[in-house]
């Protein structure tokens, strides 16, 4: 039996493709009939990059320099506490501080006195803008206190309020008591001025030009 071999044709035509591997469909994606599944493609997590703000802040210590602005509440003063400590255990230069607060906490300003107080490192505090209430009691801490020339100093007490049995209001009285005393004593020593004197400018309130301030005692130079 004699078998003829096909005849070659001209053009030729069209090349079939060979089929692929099967791409499996997407998890949870059922298949559709006439649509090829699509690929899988990869994806990953970039960590975001440092803030900006984060890495002034971090540039900033590394010049022993502290920035205190906005609201002086406990978690601020914390913060500002264990930057100190920090700085402290890393050398005895003077750390600075630039303080600026339109409000404050008496029980923040007067903690954050109380690490100035035990660290060993000299702290010089650069006032600017508005230095208000409790926070006052920081600035009198320093070591040096210079100020901008037009900062504004308000000495005056905070205004609290508070709820509970008789014993506890007494008990809260009795405490807020003893810290105006404390953040009065600051003042005076660090002025010169009698304790009667700062209380009597405390109660009512008082607002002092950097000026006044200086003449006050409050700041030893002027910017």
């Amino acid at each position: 039996m004699h078998l003829e071999k096909p005849a070659a044709t001209w053009p030729p035509g069209p090349e079939i493709p060979s089929p692929g591997p099967a791409i499996p469909p997407r998890p949870g994606v059922p298949p559709q009939p006439g649509v090829a599944p699509q690929p899988i493609l990869p994806s990953w997590y970039e960590p975001m990059s440092i803030s900006l703000e984060r890495e002034l802040a971090d540039r900033l210590l590394a010049e022993r320099t502290i920035l205190v602005d906005g609201r002086l509440d406990e978690a601020l003063a914390s913060h500002v506490a264990a930057q100190l400590l920090l700085l402290d255990a890393r050398s005895n230069e003077p750390i600075i501080l630039h303080l600026s607060s339109t409000d404050s906490e008496l029980d923040a300003a007067l903690a954050l006195t109380g690490a100035i107080d035990l660290i060993s490192a000299p702290v010089h505090i650069v006032a600017r803008g508005t230095v208000r209430g409790p926070a006052i009691a920081v600035l009198a801490a320093a070591a040096q206190r210079e100020a901008h020339r037009h900062t504004v100093f308000v000495l005056s007490t905070p205004k609290v309020t508070a709820d509970g049995t008789a014993d506890q209001l007494a008990a809260f009285a009795g405490e807020h008591t003893r810290q105006l005393g404390r953040l009065r004593d600051l003042i005076a020593n660090a002025t010169g001025r009698s304790p009667d004197e700062v209380t009597n400018d405390l109660d009512p309130g008082r607002i002092l030009t950097a000026d006044e301030a200086k003449d006050y005692g409050l700041i030893t130079r002027l910017l």
